[in-house]
């Protein structure tokens, strides 16, 4: 299928933001970290998870939307797994974006496997579709790392360094950020990579003083 007229709507980076807070805010409303994607999937917005075998051997992710918006398929070894605990709840909220921001796109579109979806991602317009995709983990790492509880606690982390007598670290902020992120991530429940991509992101890092 002919997908090179592809094109992902602009949608600014503040908005997304805002949109991922109003979401959390409504479906999560008990506001308890880290967030729990699969309690808000399936309780909450009454969509389906289903697992299924090979998905990330067969399209190299871990979930996807489904087309009718009936719910999220995901690969089945990362479903079952806690190790892979983290990095579903950051797949199953990547989902959820699509899910808010991009219902008509997914509504124009009909593909019903993971080879559908192949073929739709190695075929789509690459600017297109990394606009499609940037703004889906914007919303994802918004929603699940909300700024005022980040901000809260890198300060937290930050004081807890100087507690423990390593204040030489304070003047590198590189080596503070990889000291405090495995911190930080036990709070939020993403990867450590998030963390620093959110701390980066939201202007948070360098901290003042």
């Amino acid at each position: 299928m002919d997908y090179s007229a592809f094109k992902c709507k602009w949608i600014d980076q503040n908005q997304l933001r805002e949109l991922a807070d109003q979401k959390r805010q409504k479906y999560w409303p008990e506001a308890i970290l880290p967030v729990d994607t699969t309690k808000i999937i399936e309780l909450r917005l009454r969509l389906e998870v289903e697992p299924m075998f090979d998905l990330l051997s067969t399209l190299d992710v871990d979930a996807y939307l489904k087309t009718d918006l009936s719910g999220i398929v995901v690969d089945h070894e990362c479903y079952m797994n806690d190790k892979f605990l983290n990095r579903l709840r950051f797949s199953m909220a990547h989902e959820l974006a699509h899910y808010f921001l991009h219902r008509e796109i997914y509504s124009s579109l009909s593909l019903s496997s993971p080879e559908d979806w192949k073929e739709f991602i190695q075929n789509v317009p690459e600017s297109e579709y990394e606009a499609f995709e940037y703004q889906a983990n914007e919303f994802a790492g918004r929603f699940l790392v909300p700024y005022e509880k980040l901000k809260s606690a890198i300060m937290d982390s930050i004081e807890m360094l100087k507690r423990s007598g390593i204040e030489y670290l304070l003047s590198d902020s590189d080596m503070v950020l990889s000291r405090i992120s495995p911190f930080l991530r036990r709070i939020f429940g993403v990867s450590e990579q998030v963390i620093e991509i959110r701390v980066r992101r939201e202007k948070l890092w360098p901290p003042n003083g």
